[in-house]
């Protein structure tokens, strides 16, 4: 898919959410840690509000892949900056909810915490790339210009003879 398919997505995950947080009204739910909010009891209290955290967790890790697409064949770098941004996602909600701050309001605070989750599994994608990436570059050197051109020759070549027998 191309890259603006996957914004539009995010754009409109995120404004489902603001719709879904409207619609629901605020919401106090009484949470000592984010991921307390994943027990069956809060979340069929909140059901709405559930959808609308994971519709915006969901956004949220979308932009962020989005974001790290932009950035070309540093799979390593690509890992830190997920490996960052979810852990200032996680700390961060933690300490909202924790500390009973509102900085941002609970939903958001959900949101990150399970944006933090989600982003583990990029992580683990841009570590396994650029592990093999510079292995696959060892085992299967480029081919040089005359390679190349030869290579297409000899399948031009091999095209004819089969246009040839059928």
């Amino acid at each position: 898919m191309k890259k603006e398919y996957f914004l539009i997505i995010c754009i409109s995950l995120l404004i489902l959410s603001y719709v879904i947080d409207y619609v629901s009204g605020p919401v106090s739910i009484p949470l000592k840690n984010p991921y307390l909010f994943l027990n069956q009891t809060v979340i069929s209290q909140v059901p709405l509000t559930a959808v609308g955290v994971f519709s915006r967790s969901l956004g949220l890790v979308l932009g962020i892949i989005l974001l790290l697409s932009l950035i070309n064949k540093k799979f390593f770098v690509k890992a830190s900056i997920s490996f960052f941004i979810g852990a200032i996602f996680s700390l961060f909600s933690i300490q909202q909810i924790a500390t009973n701050t509102r900085t941002v309001t609970i939903q958001w605070s959900l949101s990150f915490a399970f944006a933090a989750m989600a982003l583990v599994l990029p992580l683990f994608v841009y570590l396994i790339l650029g592990f093999v990436f510079p292995v696959k570059k060892i085992i299967i050197p480029e081919n040089s210009d005359d390679q190349k051109t030869s290579d297409k020759i000899d399948r031009s070549y091999l095209f004819r003879n089969l246009l040839c027998l059928v």
